[in-house]
């Protein structure tokens, strides 16, 4: 009996202890953030992820309160970079900016990830979409596709071609299959890189997405024979599509979007979402991003609908990459 008057004093302070605990635990989700938030992007600097990036995070920083770190961690196709959001604690102050080369292309060009682009991360939103010019030196002798393509057969062998993400070498030999020619593939940290080596006459030419392609396209240090979408670019209305110089089996869209890891409260995980969906449709942040070419279209607008648009774009992926008979690495 006496063993039962304890056991029965401690239950009244275990529920006081548990009735202060919750609104302490509701207290802690409610004040995030309280420290700077990470932006992870696997690609470098000046790639088509970092400048939306920046862009969205000027205007998105200070609706939260707190600072966005952008940090750059490119490589491996931007694997390092994910897998490290992938692994990092789901507290809400780790966030990727990836896309699908991240989420769509490369689970579907390699064996194995050190990571599954559904498990191990919560969607948040998505940004933009964005497209693929083909791009040559502003001297090369080929003045469009098709001369391109005789250019490529008259030099088989001895052509390159660069890379620095999955959709532009999914571009690339998409291109190679429906031309029937070979170009050898040069994998660079990012499509700037890349940029800057076609320009030189390094590398023969490249797929390069709309916001990295811009200056040099408006500056004249490359030139585009084609972009790979079913219509025309506004900014340069001059280059035709590539369905209207005879390829229409190179056609797609990539784009932009933002993870968290799994696991993350779902209550950060809508706040994001609501933000960055408010963000990107102010006038200025939409309006530049149009300029520069990117598409606001709607892939989701709510985490579980962007949700299954990935898991729709994986299974699209590994067509496309079926189609350009890609290898798995």
């Amino acid at each position: 009996m006496h063993q039962s008057k304890r056991n029965g004093s401690k239950l009244p302070r275990m529920l006081l202890a548990l009735a202060y605990a919750l609104p302490t635990a509701a207290f802690a989700q409610s004040a995030w953030p309280e420290r700077p938030i990470r932006l992870i992007i696997p690609f470098g600097t000046g790639s088509a992820s970092d400048t939306v990036a920046r862009l969205v995070t000027d205007r998105l920083a200070p609706r939260l309160g707190r600072p966005i770190i952008v940090d750059n961690r490119p490589g491996a196709n931007a694997i390092i970079g994910t897998d490290l959001v992938a692994k990092a604690t789901p507290d809400g102050y780790t966030l990727l900016s990836g896309g699908n080369t991240t989420h769509a292309a490369n689970p579907n060009m390699y064996k194995s990830l050190p990571f599954d682009p559904v498990r191990d991360f919560s969607p948040v939103a998505y940004i933009c979409g964005l497209h693929y010019f083909l791009v040559v030196a502003p001297n090369h002798p080929a003045r469009g596709v098709q001369d391109l393509v005789s250019y490529a057969k008259q030099n088989a062998g001895k052509l390159t071609y660069g890379a620095g993400n999955a959709s532009a070498t999914v571009a690339a030999e998409l291109f190679k299959l429906a031309t029937g020619t070979d170009f050898a593939q040069v994998n660079y940290k990012g499509n700037p890189l890349a940029a800057a080596d076609v320009m030189t006459g390094a590398i023969t030419m490249m797929f390069l997405d709309n916001s990295v392609a811009r200056p040099f396209l408006q500056s004249k240090r490359l030139r585009a024979l084609g972009i790979a979408t079913g219509k025309r670019s506004e900014s340069f209305s001059d280059v035709p599509t590539m369905a209207e110089v005879g390829f229409p089996a190179i056609n797609f869209t990539a784009w932009i979007a933002w993870w968290y890891p799994a696991k993350t409260p779902k209550a950060i995980v809508d706040r994001v979402n609501a933000e960055v969906n408010a963000v990107r449709n102010l006038p200025e942040v939409a309006g530049k991003l149009l300029e520069i070419g990117f598409s606001l279209d709607d892939r989701g607008s709510t985490p579980p609908e962007f949700g299954e648009f990935v898991k729709k774009e994986i299974a699209l992926w590994a067509r496309v990459v079926a189609e350009a008979k890609i290898p798995k690495q």
